[in-house]
């Protein structure tokens, strides 16, 4: 067997732009190995599916990761015993909206996969027939829920969100029946499908409960335990001393012993394993006749909480494989990393032997830090070049019960992927991944920003945390403030920006609340002093309670020409950007979220739970590249496609002039006054007072030239 990402998944297509479209290759290295799409946004807790997208015949693969609701799609390239997959986001877009949990099933028997998904607000399912010819295309055939005749009449077939059903053909007549928990848990219900018994074919969704007690097990409202031979004991129908019952399960359905029999895979909430439990009754009546805990046996499934398997041919040598990956509705209920476990089937169908192949398949070829995402691009190490640092909300360390429900701590680092390549080609190589130390702080949800806070040239950092307070390090990360500016607000996230371009760094910070707030910098020697000013700045609330209840507000300010742009990431995952800025500091913003495509390029603004964005010109070809991370702790590139203008004319404007430009190494400045030149990103490289001309020398790129409230754009080709 081999094992190989395709390299051409380097040239990303994150974004659909048309003509307009600029492909960028922007290669990321970890351990000098090149990932093979390092962009695709990270993975927690998937449930997996098979699907011919480009209509070649051979089935590939998807990924549908239920923190955040986003669907991953991969083209299979491999051969006879090789994995080989190819990222392709564009085959997403043509797929209905997803919820909590997919199924992926040919329920009509016309070689095409159907969608089942949770129906969200009525506890069930809806279905979508694939009608697909040259391109994937769902048509909606059961809404709001699927049902089944139950007790006279046609009754909605319970399934939650915290559930996960089987969608199988449990009497092998052809059609596809449903198991599923019942409302009030612990027994297994069948809803039959008649379809073959009404019409003699698989394609109708004609069901009927049959059975409240399949396989006569029972699970336990108390724990993961389960009872063999019984459909009535005591406890069945008593509701827990808290007043809940059954709160979450997985199932997976499939003769693992040759017998002809399906027997059942099962996963309880807040538990890390499957349990395996052999059928030994009859095609019309199940009967679960023994139990294993640990399966597979010789390294058993342990993914922390609620695994989901799934059964299916991802080395291509018509044996079915085994994946398997967290379901917790809890998005804290994960571990981030090492969260899809991949076991190859040594075996056959009939008689599978299952040995563990890697715990981070697909994860290994992205950048996943974990939990969260919070990128910055910045220059970490002095070396001229654009690097790329990610803060995270952390990795899992320990794990507590609080009136009997699982909950988790985490720690946080900074992941540093220094640029190891050059400004027009970076190269993105994992170098550090604990910078500064701070994981000895034990603090969860790291959002860093950085800036020349004291003048002398190097980069202070301020982190928001978890907690909510603000930590000040000076550029060696030492850290001088663990209460700076005494910020109390959760989920804190600072961003440093001269947004009133007077040459000083002003800080704005989001938080929990989905509001911002602004503190205004000043100079007292060379030190930045900040000022609270507003903690309702612009207006600005990215609150969305389909969602939640919490914004989670993610800022960053970039400059487009004379313009000032807020992108301001979310708990619901949308990037919002905001104009109206400049000169309007007291004011209320302009939400222009549907103009990305002016800046960037235009994208499907949906990045799963928490997104937080970072832009730069990376790759210095006068264009701005954004990258978006998330809750599964991934990133998504942008390509950008808006050309800066490289005719830009110098004018005398009282004695202000700069000249040539464009250029090629360095400018003349000319006037009196106080001269600030920053980045697109409102980065400052040089303040200082000038009286007559000034030579600077300046790297490819587009900057702006202040002198005291003038403003030109200067083209560095």
């Amino acid at each position: 067997m081999k094992l190989r990402f395709g390299i051409l998944t380097l040239l990303l297509l994150l974004c659909l732009c048309g003509m307009a479209q600029k492909n960028v290759d922007i290669q990321v290295r970890t351990e000098e190995l090149a990932l093979a799409f390092p962009w695709a946004g990270g993975l927690n807790a998937c449930q997996f599916g098979r699907m011919d997208l480009d209509g070649d015949g051979q089935k590939d693969l998807l990924a549908f990761d239920r923190h955040g609701n986003r669907l991953l799609c991969f083209l299979n390239r491999g051969e006879a015993g090789e994995i080989n997959y190819v990222y392709a986001p564009e085959y997403a877009k043509h797929f209905p909206k997803l919820t909590d949990w997919v199924i992926f099933v040919d329920y009509d028997g016309d070689g095409r996969e159907d969608v089942f998904t949770y129906s969200q607000g009525w506890a069930g399912m809806k279905v979508y027939r694939n009608v697909s010819i040259e391109k994937p295309d769902f048509e909606l055939v059961a809404y709001p829920y699927l049902t089944s005749w139950q007790g006279g009449g046609e009754v909605n077939i319970i399934a939650t969100n915290a559930d996960y059903p089987a969608i199988v053909d449990v009497d092998g007549d052809g059609d596809l029946d449903i198991l599923t928990f019942g409302v009030l848990g612990t027994f297994i219900e069948k809803h039959l499908n008649l379809s073959m018994e009404r019409y003699g074919t698989r394609d109708s969704l004609a069901f009927e409960k049959t059975d409240y007690c399949w396989g006569r097990v029972a699970e336990s409202e108390e724990n993961n335990e389960m009872y063999l031979d019984t459909c009535l004991f005591g406890k069945s129908l008593i509701v827990n001393e808290d007043g809940f019952r059954h709160r979450g399960a997985t199932f997976a359905v499939r003769d693992l012993t040759g017998n002809g029999l399906p027997d059942l895979l099962l996963a309880d909430v807040d538990y890390p394993g499957l349990t395996f439990l052999r059928n030994g009754g009859t095609p019309e009546n199940a009967l679960m006749v023994s139990q294993e805990t640990h399966f597979p046996q010789n390294e058993p499934v342990r993914v922390f909480s609620m695994p989901v398997p799934f059964f299916t041919d991802i080395d291509n040598d018509g044996s079915d494989d085994l994946l398997v990956s967290p379901f917790d509705p809890n998005p804290m209920a994960c571990e981030g990393q090492n969260s899809v476990w991949l076991y190859l089937n040594q075996g056959t169908n009939q008689s599978p032997d299952f040995q563990l192949k890697t715990k981070s398949f697909l994860q290994d070829q992205m950048i996943d830090v974990g939990t969260g995402a919070y990128p910055v691009f910045t220059d970490v190490d002095g070396d001229d070049l654009t690097d790329l640092l990610i803060g995270k909300i952390g990795d899992l360390d320990s794990t507590y019960y609080i009136y009997g429900s699982l909950q988790t701590h985490r720690t946080a680092q900074l992941m540093f992927y220094k640029n190891v390549g050059t400004k027009q080609n970076p190269v993105f190589q994992l170098f550090d991944k604990d910078l500064g130390g701070l994981k000895a702080l034990k603090t969860m949800g790291l959002a860093p920003a950085f800036g020349d806070l004291d003048g002398d040239g190097r980069m202070e950092m301020i982190v928001g945390t978890s907690e909510g307070n603000l930590l000040f390090f000076d550029a060696d990360f030492n850290l001088l403030d663990a209460d700076f500016l005494h910020f109390e607000k959760a989920w804190s996230t600072p961003c440093l920006f001269d947004i009133d371009e007077d040459g000083v760094l002003d800080l704005i910070v989001g938080s929990i609340e989905g509001k911002l707030v602004y503190y205004q910098g000043d100079k007292q020697g060379d030190e930045t002093h900040f000022t609270l000013k507003n903690d309702f700045w612009g207006g600005v609330d990215v609150r969305d309670y389909e969602t939640s209840y919490f914004g989670y507000s993610v800022p960053t300010l970039f400059r487009w020409g004379d313009e000032t742009l807020l992108s301001v990431g979310s708990e619901q995952g949308k990037v919002f950007l905001f104009n109206g800025i400049k000169n309007n500091l007291d004011g209320v913003f302009t939400d222009v979220s549907n103009r990305w495509g002016e800046y960037v390029c235009p994208f499907e603004n949906r990045f799963g739970l928490r997104s937080a964005s970072a832009l730069a010109d990376f790759n210095g070809d006068n264009t701005l590249e954004m990258v978006v991370g998330n809750f599964a702790g991934g990133l998504e590139l942008i390509n950008g496609n808006a050309v800066v203008n490289q005719g830009v004319e110098e004018v005398s404007n009282d004695g202000f002039r700069v000249f040539p430009n464009p250029t090629r190494t360095y400018i003349t400045v000319e006037g009196k006054g106080r001269l600030t030149i920053t980045n697109m990103l409102g980065q400052t490289i040089l303040s200082k007072e000038i009286d007559g001309k000034e030579n600077v020398n300046l790297p490819r790129g587009i900057w702006l030239v202040k002198l005291e409230n003038r403003v030109k754009k200067i083209v560095v080709e």
